[in-house]
């Protein structure tokens, strides 16, 4: 039997995304109850205080962003199903993500019947499959032999993913809401964790491992 009255929280950085989220989920027929948060850090005061049945979490805020509360709430608060909205639709990332214990991914692109659709299937069925997480399983079986849980951890994914779409320091920096010098200090290590020696190097390391595509 499904679940009414719903309580969902949302958090998003982007004031704009954030209240029109808010509002699109006000909408919909099984949720009673929705509240937002700036970042993880204000999500989790949320959740302290009254856990809800659903979070959909940004990846990218600044403060605490959506990897290091998920990792949180899915240790202290295993019942709240969590939903990622996220630009990496990388099957290595995805799979990272699936390791902590998210619930659903969906693309920031995606429409509000989507939305809708992935926040009761992850209620009612603990999961949402679509095409990210069918694109990330149909690469596993190719992915599993070389080490793509590696050394590299999720934030050193994510900027090694960056770099490889050619954006510069300070637009890497930007986008996760950290220093330059915290980016060059990812970006030291994973020089060292991949034996590479410039940002060459770290596109060829992510081609060989099955990273990323070439079109």
């Amino acid at each position: 039997m499904f679940r009414d009255n719903l309580t969902v929280y949302l958090a998003d950085d982007h004031t704009v995304v954030r209240k029109g989220m808010l509002r699109l989920l006000k909408t919909f027929q099984r949720v009673k109850a929705v509240q937002d948060a700036a970042n993880g850090k204000e999500l989790l005061a949320l959740i302290e205080i009254a856990p809800p049945d659903a979070v959909i979490l940004d990846l990218e805020m600044p403060v605490m962003g959506g990897v290091e509360a998920a990792r949180l709430i899915t240790t202290q608060y295993q019942e709240v199903k969590i939903l990622i909205l996220t630009m990496h639709t990388e099957a290595v990332f995805i799979h990272k993500l699936m390791d902590i214990g998210i619930h659903g991914f969906l693309s920031k692109s995606s429409g509000p019947d989507e939305v809708e659709r992935a926040l009761y299937s992850i209620i009612d069925k603990d999961f949402y499959k679509n095409e990210i997480v069918e694109n990330a399983m149909r690469k596993s079986a190719s992915m599993a032999s070389i080490e793509t849980t590696s050394k590299l951890s999720t934030r050193e994914l994510e900027i090694l993913l960056l770099i490889c779409q050619e954006l510069t320091p300070a637009e890497i920096s930007e986008r996760l809401q950290i220093s330059e010098k915290t980016f060059f200090n990812h970006r030291t290590k994973i020089l060292m964790k991949t034996r590479s020696r410039s940002n060459v190097g770290l596109f060829r390391f992510a081609v060989q491992r099955g990273y990323i595509e070439l079109k």
